[in-house]
């Protein structure tokens, strides 16, 4: 994306991340701040090459920002600033993008958002799956592994690769506490689409998942877990494999949107992190 092009991009962000900064007892002013996280996301910025480019570029005044601030700005931010902020302005674009859709395929997985320190107090130790290409790339490679830090839990439209529904969390959170939530989250702000589809894989193979979904009309493409008997088996219907939509999204906010290059430590900051790879995701691909 050229920079004019996100420049007229970003305005709709502006606008509201005004009204959402006021309910949190900040000023118009503030909506900068939220607004300029995304862009450092979006364009792979660290913090010091964030400040220059809004002390030089016109973007800088379209948000507001004098060309006397310093480096330690965005620490500072990421201390008072809640990240429900964040949180609010993701899903206002969302539901604004997704007005007047029928969800017909969802898909829910999990992805890996590893600590920036080993002193981090609120992350955990938990279980991720590597990549195909990191499973090629590593001789013996195996298809789970113990990674300490956080994990974004996410339900997507895998029609359009619109992630809906997301929740930060430490990386020992079970994936299947997360379904009640975020699906609970899906049915009060969007239309769900009468026998649609939910698609998962095996670690959300629950009963109650299954009744929760059959009940709402959907049908539950999930694989039964493998026992001693019966060996894991995919569902057949051919819309499943629609299911890595989810992965295809949690790839562009970790190679594009530097997702996987976590500088921060607690649970506060990683969520304000990861809603503004996001957000920049949003800007790149919906707006």
């Amino acid at each position: 994306m050229e920079i004019y092009e996100l420049k007229t991009k970003i305005t709709e962000f502006l606008a509201a991340a005004r009204v959402i900064v006021q309910k949190f007892g900040h000023t118009k002013k503030f909506a900068k701040h939220p607004v300029a996280l995304i862009i450092k996301q979006h364009e792979n910025f660290k913090d010091i090459k964030l400040v220059k480019f809004l002390q030089k570029d016109p973007i800088g005044r379209v948000l507001g920002y004098s060309r006397d601030f310093d480096v330690t700005t965005f620490s500072k931010i990421r201390e008072r600033m809640e990240p429900e902020i964040m949180e609010e302005l993701n899903n206002w674009i969302v539901e604004d993008r997704m007005k007047g859709k029928q969800l017909k395929l969802m898909s829910q997985d999990s992805s890996d958002v590893f600590a920036y320190s080993r002193k981090d107090k609120e992350a955990r130790w938990g279980h991720r799956t590597p990549s195909r290409k990191e499973q090629l790339m590593q001789a013996g490679g195996k298809e789970k592994e113990l990674f300490f830090g956080y994990k974004l839990h996410a339900i997507v439209d895998a029609e359009t690769e619109m992630p809906i529904a997301v929740k930060v969390m430490p990386a020992n959170t079970n994936d299947k506490k997360l379904f009640p939530c975020l699906y609970g989250f899906i049915k009060e702000n969007f239309t769900v689409k009468f026998l649609g589809k939910f698609l998962a894989d095996a670690q959300y193979n629950s009963s109650k998942i299954r009744a929760t979904l059959r009940d709402d009309n959907m049908i539950p493409l999930i694989p039964f877990s493998r026992t001693k008997n019966h060996k894991r088996e995919d569902p057949k219907d051919p819309d499943y494999g629609k299911r890595w939509s989810v992965e295809h999204v949690f790839s562009r906010l970790k190679e594009m949107f530097g997702m996987a290059k976590n500088r921060v430590i607690g649970l506060k900051k990683v969520r304000i992190h990861v809603y503004s790879c996001l957000l920049a995701n949003l800007l790149e691909f919906v707006m």
